[in-house]
Order: C-alpha cells, then sequence, then structure tokens
C-alpha cells in the first residue's frame, strides 16, 4: 500500500505479532501446555513464563484443558498471551477485552502496556472500552462516520484530545473517580454532565472532580 504521504525507513526485517478479532482465525489443537510449547514454542513450566504472562492471566490452572474445551474469555486470554509472548517490534491487538471480566480486563491492559515497554515495542490496539483503553494508550486515533456508510480516520493524537473529539461527538462526559482515578460515564443531563460540557467543555476530564452529581 502507497502511503498518502511520509515515508518509514527500516533497517533489517519489521517483526510483527498479531492478535486476531475472531478468535477462530487461530489454529488451536491439543492442550493449552502443548499449544504453547510447540505452536507457540516457548516452555509454560518456565518460571519467568508463569510469572510474568500465564499467572496474570490465570491460564496457569489451564494448561492440562484441552484448547478446544475453553470458553470465550478463556480463549480470548490464550490468544493475548499468545500474541505477547513473541517477540515483536509491532503488536497488532484486535479488540483484547471482548468476552473478558473487568478483574482481567485490567490484567490485560497492565501486561499490554508493561511488555510494550519493555520491549521497546509500538503497539496497536482496537477496542472499544474506553477505561482499558485510557489505561493502555499514550495516543488514539479515532474513527468517526455511519456504520456501513461513510468513515473518517483521524490522525494519531494525545488520549486527552482524541477522546474529547470521540465523546463530544457522541454529547457524553466522563470524570474521574477520586478514589480510582479512573474515568466514570456522568448521567446525561445531570449537573457534573452539565458542568463538564457548558463551563469547563470537557468531555473527558483528566483530573478528578471534587464536586458530586446532583
Amino acid at each position: 500500500i502507497e502511503p498518502d504521504e511520509g515515508y518509514v525507513e527500516l533497517k533489517g526485517e519489521l517483526e510483527v505479532s498479531y492478535k486476531p478479532q475472531f478468535l477462530l482465525e487461530m489454529k488451536l489443537e491439543g492442550t493449552l501446555y502443548e499449544y504453547l510449547r510447540y505452536e507457540i514454542g516457548v516452555d509454560p513450566e518456565e518460571s519467568s513464563i508463569k510469572t510474568n504472562f500465564l499467572k496474570p492471566l490465570g491460564l496457569i490452572e489451564l494448561l492440562d484443558r484441552d484448547i478446544n474445551t475453553l470458553s470465550g474469555g478463556e480463549l480470548q486470554r490464550v490468544a493475548i498471551v499468545s500474541c505477547l509472548l513473541k517477540k515483536a517490534d509491532v503488536y497488532l491487538i484486535d479488540e483484547p477485552m471482548a468476552y473478558l471480566d473487568v478483574e482481567y480486563r485490567f490484567a490485560v491492559a497492565r501486561l499490554i502496556r508493561r511488555i510494550t515497554e519493555e520491549r521497546e515495542a509500538a503497539t496497536f490496539v482496537v477496542e472499544h472500552d474506553i477505561v482499558a483503553q485510557d489505561f493502555v494508550a499514550d495516543s488514539i486515533m479515532v474513527f468517526l462516520g455511519t456504520p456501513g456508510v461513510s468513515g473518517h480516520a483521524h490522525s494519531p493524537e494525545s488520549l486527552h484530545r482524541g477522546m474529547n473529539r470521540f465523546l463530544r461527538d457522541l454529547e457524553v462526559t466522563f470524570r474521574r473517580d477520586r478514589d480510582t482515578g479512573r474515568p466514570r460515564v456522568n448521567k446525561p443531563g445531570s449537573w457534573l454532565d452539565r458542568y463538564q460540557k457548558e463551563v469547563l467543555k470537557e468531555y473527558y476530564y483528566m483530573a478528578p472532580l471534587e464536586e458530586s452529581e446532583q
């Protein structure tokens, strides 16, 4: 594909690791242990693999399970670990939070960010979970338009700027929880919703607000 503008100079080959959106695209056979050992090429019994990858996502207890008997959420965690176990320059991760409980969403977000930083890689994550993106992303690309009709992709921009662009289009506001620091949606028409829209002009507020909803 010819770029619209700019260029990229590569020194050697670029290693890319991909986590597909649809898990059926993955070739899964045997037990989870066998899959990791022979398809991914890692030793699941190795201490660093267990500690850094399998334990955070609750996969140690699944090693002896036939991989075709795993649930959607369990398969999602396997797919994410399989992608991140491969040493790469670029990681392409499509909807990693689908099928996952809240506890594993944060575990996955932490793992993605840690591996990206440790390996000094570039990671592209397609995700609809705003809380997860808030934790993972340094910058985002906002896609706006009419589904199935037309769309437009904006250039990469800061999390704050991009989220404000996206939420303004939806007319939804988020504030910061004072205790956790996590983004929380405001009730439409509430005092905070109106205050952020009319006074702060902020749809995605980066600092905790002291006022309570009315």
